[in-house]
């Protein structure tokens, strides 16, 4: 696919073209061997997934030469490759990550819109640029998550003054800047209910299987895309399960 064309497109085409709205999650355990296993799971999985998610405990073993092999491969099936960093830092930092990841072949990138507006449009603009999406994570999927996320605050920003979930401040900051997509965890579906209803950007939902997030329910509530590693990785039957979850998922297309 053209990378020129922006990755809200791409992500879309991939979707339609396999049918899928999964996001693979490779996030192999301690002692495996990770280039071998995310190479495998390409191989075996790509049939069910519109794209790959690498975390960073698995870009960081990897070398340079490996990583941009994986996601030739990731291009290779028709996929989308997402570098889940979370990045969050000052304005020199982001850049120069921004450039590594372009440079390793990832389609996209998570950041932390904690950075606040200004960073964040400067991030999402050098982005674009160089046609790399954004995904802003909003509300992370562990039950933790509410002693930060779910923080109320005061946002003396604004006029009136006004006190609000620290979530929907970084939601407001996610859609001014024009990022790509945001990330809710599948585990709260009444955020992404609210945001569903009075939606932006499309919804990304980790925290699927294994955490305890049901993807149907996530699909009802108005998740677009489906962040799924381990309940499919580490099943008896890898690409049954993908399958599976593929047509469950498909049973409640969003509009």
């Amino acid at each position: 696919m053209d990378r020129t064309t922006s990755y809200r497109k791409r992500i879309e085409s991939c979707s339609s073209n396999k049918d899928s709205r999964i996001i693979l999650a490779l996030d192999p355990t301690v002692g495996n061997d990770t280039f071998a296993f995310v190479k495998e799971s390409i191989d075996l999985l790509q049939g069910e997934a519109c794209a790959i998610k690498f975390n960073f405990h698995v870009i960081l073993p990897l070398s340079y030469q490996e990583i941009t092999n994986l996601n030739s491969k990731v291009h290779s099936y028709g996929l989308q490759s997402i570098a889940d960093i979370k990045l969050n830092d000052i304005s020199s930092t982001n850049l120069v990550v921004i450039d590594h990841l372009v440079n390793l072949g990832f389609d996209a990138v998570i950041l932390n819109p904690i950075i606040g507006m200004d960073e964040l449009k400067r991030v999402v603009g050098a982005s674009h640029d160089r046609h790399l999406g954004v995904l802003a994570l909003v509300y992370m999927s562990h039950s933790g998550a509410r002693e930060g996320f779910g923080l109320s605050v005061i946002d003396d920003f604004s006029q009136p003054v006004r006190q609000l979930p620290l979530y929907q401040k970084l939601l407001e900051y996610a859609e001014a800047s024009d990022t790509d997509g945001i990330i809710v965890g599948g585990t709260r579906l009444d955020i992404i209910s609210s945001i569903s209803r009075k939606k932006k950007l499309p919804i990304y939902s980790p925290g699927l299987g294994v955490q305890g997030g049901d993807p149907k329910n996530a699909a009802k509530a108005g998740t677009d895309f489906f962040i799924i590693g381990r309940s499919i990785t580490q099943s008896l039957n890898p690409l049954k399960s993908a399958s599976t979850l593929r047509k469950e998922i498909n049973c409640f297309k969003n509009d």
